[in-house]
């Protein structure tokens, strides 16, 4: 299993037992993800999945904020970033 599907099957797993906010982030499973430097990169196939993403974005920070994976989420396609996050601080603290 390689790092990108590490990442994404660990978000999923947080949401293991609710499958409507599963349902939300889906979509993630075919993109790439990387982490570095406190950055989620997040890098989708298509603008359209890029943007449900972002409309799902809240069901997206909490596994990342709780499981401490980043501080910033950044969507992008084809090397142009779409959209930028923070991950609350607030939610940092467990």
């Amino acid at each position: 299993m390689n790092l990108y599907a590490q990442l994404t099957q660990l978000i999923f797993s947080f949401y293991r037992e609710n499958p409507y906010q599963l349902e939300e982030i889906r979509c993630l499973q075919s993109c790439k993800l990387s982490r570095r430097w406190g950055v989620l990169k997040i890098i989708c196939p298509t603008f359209e999945v890029a943007e449900a993403l972002v409309l799902g974005i809240n069901t997206l920070k909490e596994p990342i904020a709780q499981l401490r994976l980043a501080q910033q989420i950044e969507i992008s396609v084809n090397r142009a970033v779409v959209q930028y996050f923070t991950v609350p601080s607030s939610r940092l603290t467990a």
